[in-house]
């Protein structure tokens, strides 16, 4: 699953039922991780290929996905 598409379903938890249980927020971490960790591959690949322009984008939208993950392991039980 994409980091936008996570982060869409994300939002339509906390708008829709006024929070996240752990065990939806357990499947937001486990699948950005790997989200992430596809994205870091792919950033390789590029650098590699000397694609540098798409590589730069590549680093914002990982930056934007561990932001995510540290709200996401920010978060507390009530």
């Amino acid at each position: 699953m994409s980091c936008s598409s996570i982060k869409q379903r994300f939002d339509m938890l906390i708008n829709n039922q006024g929070g996240v249980n752990f065990l939806e927020a357990n499947n937001l971490y486990s699948d950005l991780i790997g989200s992430l960790d596809a994205h870091r591959l792919e950033l390789q690949e590029l650098e590699q290929r000397g694609d540098y322009s798409r590589a730069d984008q590549l680093r914002q939208h990982i930056a934007d996905g561990e932001q995510m993950l540290e709200y996401l392991r920010s978060m507390t039980l009530r």
